[in-house]
């Protein structure tokens, strides 16, 4: 037996020597104890050992016919026991909480698609796999993005011109842009119109809308038309360019499931025939991100019905 005179320390222990202590207590045998534990006995009886030399005291009093526990060994035992069942409760819960994260997917949209598109998808998906728990976040595109790259949201679901540094995008659908104008404007009353057209007006676009407003000074550009859309004033919501056009102060281009789900009289859509303008939606992920078996399983869901939906919408 070990006779050093240091003072014992938890540190010193080992776990799995409690937890073989405690099984050959509880079954009064190193060969039960060996079995339970799937250990040979001589591993039993060495952890034991091991125990004893640590503690520095007589943990089992064996004789030929019996094991029992000595005066130290039960008060050993009584406090393993406390130990290593709060221990197990603790794992438990761990465990929990792991597989409901294992279960949980969190996406972020923005608000036009969390509103439209989205809730019906999501409604039936739960009710095919209602193990699965799907939480939307409605965000400005900006903290989509950041809510991905920061790892707040597994999946992110918007329109993207171009793919942000270390995200990867899958295309979901790609819908017409519309020429939105107020009922009462002078290309109200036409159902079709070229970019000439547009020139004497004031065009007025959502400032997340660069590309497009890029595209359509291009296409001005090689008509050898004197005007700029990409100077055209901006603005951050869209019930804010809608308050804007219904007060006849511009006209403005949105995706047609957009002017589909905010319809009024106040307001006329046309088609500008030689312009091929439409906006991509997708979902981007992290593109090193190690996403869970639920979070690929939504994101094939999406794949699969996201175009349907947002069609649903017109």
């Amino acid at each position: 037996m070990n006779k050093s005179t240091d003072r014992p320390s938890l540190t010193r222990l080992d776990l799995a020597e409690l937890e073989t202590f405690l099984w050959v207590v509880r079954e009064r045998s190193f060969s039960v104890a060996a079995q339970k534990l799937h250990l040979s006995q001589p591993a039993v009886t060495n952890r034991i050992r091991r125990l004893e030399d640590k503690l520095r005291v007589k943990l089992l009093q064996r004789t030929t016919r019996s094991m029992e526990p000595t005066k130290e060994g039960l008060l050993l035992s009584e406090a393993a026991e406390q130990a290593v069942s709060g221990l197990r409760d603790v794992l438990k819960r761990f465990n929990v909480v792991s597989e409901t994260e294992r279960n949980r997917v969190v996406v972020a949209a923005t608000p036009m698609l969390s509103a439209t598109v989205l809730p019906r998808l999501i409604h039936t998906y739960a009710e095919r796999y209602p193990d699965l728990q799907i939480v939307l976040r409605d965000l400005p595109y900006e903290r989509v993005i950041r809510s991905v790259v920061e790892g707040q949201a597994d999946i992110g679901v918007t329109a993207l011109d171009g793919t942000p540094r270390g995200l990867k995008f899958q295309s979901l659908a790609e819908e017409k842009m519309l020429l939105v104008v107020p009922a009462k404007h002078p290309l109200a009353s036409v159902k079709t119109v070229t970019l000439e057209k547009l020139v004497p007006h004031r065009l007025m676009f959502l400032d997340r809308y660069e590309t497009l407003r890029l595209q359509l000074a291009e296409a001005f550009r090689k008509r050898g038309v004197d005007f700029d859309p990409a100077k055209a004033a901006t603005v951050a919501t869209l019930p804010t360019l809608l308050g804007m056009i219904d007060a006849g102060h511009c006209i403005t281009f949105l995706p047609r499931s957009m002017v589909q789900n905010n319809a009024k009289r106040t307001r006329v859509t046309v088609t500008v025939t030689d312009l091929e303008a439409s906006r991509r939606y997708g979902s981007v992920v992290l593109r090193k991100a190690d996403l869970s078996a639920a979070a690929q399983n939504f994101q094939a869901f999406l794949r699969q019905n996201f175009k349907t939906q947002l069609e649903a919408q017109d």
